[in-house]
This record gives structure tokens, sequence and C-alpha cells, in this order.
């Protein structure tokens, strides 16, 4: 049951990390943006909008990063809602039956 409820809030944990991923990295822009550029030689005169310069890179930047690492599991994720509204659409013209003669696989829990 436990696990049943993992894969179906899978999607969740992953967006909810995501955004929280987000918000970390843009706080660390915000910090860490005006050191980084005068250890590279920059003359900042005005801090603050540089400050928002390197929230918004670094955030877009974590964006990128984080598409391409968890895009995957999300891809899985849509291609098992779309096999399960198959599925169902498929259990719905038969009338619960399946038309082939092939009798349903019953999901049971994993066991040892």
């Amino acid at each position: 049951m436990l696990t049943r409820l993992i894969v179906n809030f899978y999607a969740w944990i992953i967006e909810i990390t995501l955004w929280l991923m987000i918000l970390i990295s843009s706080v660390a822009g915000y910090h860490y943006a005006v050191p980084l550029l005068k250890a590279a030689g920059g003359i900042v005169e005005f801090e603050a909008p540089w400050k928002f310069v390197g929230a918004v890179l670094f955030a877009a930047g974590a964006f990128v990063l984080l598409a391409v690492l968890t895009g995957p599991f999300l891809v899985l994720v849509e291609i098992r809602k779309s096999v399960a509204a198959i599925e169902s659409q498929n259990n719905g013209r038969s009338g619960g039956r399946r038309s082939s003669g092939v009798l349903p696989v019953e999901p049971r829990e994993p066991s040892l």
C-alpha cells in the first residue's frame, strides 16, 4: 500500500523538490553574485541590481540543470498516466471485460 502511495505522489514530490531547489539557488545567487563579480575582477558600483541579476541567473541555471536531471522521471510519470487512461478507456468499451479473451492481470503488492 505504501509503495502505491509513493508512486501516486511521485510527481508531487519531484515538483515540490524542484521548487525548493530553485528557491534555494535564487537565494544563493542573491548572496554570492557580488562576491563572485569582485573575485572575477569586476568593479561593482551599485550592488543591489547585481544581486537581483545573480538571483535570476542562478535560478535560471538551476532550472535548466534540474530539468535535464529530472526530466526523464517526469516523462515516465506522464507515460504511466497515459497508459492508465488508455487502460481504463479500453475497459469501459468492452464492459469491463477484455474482448480478446485474455484475463486481466490482478495487481498485487510485492511480498517476500
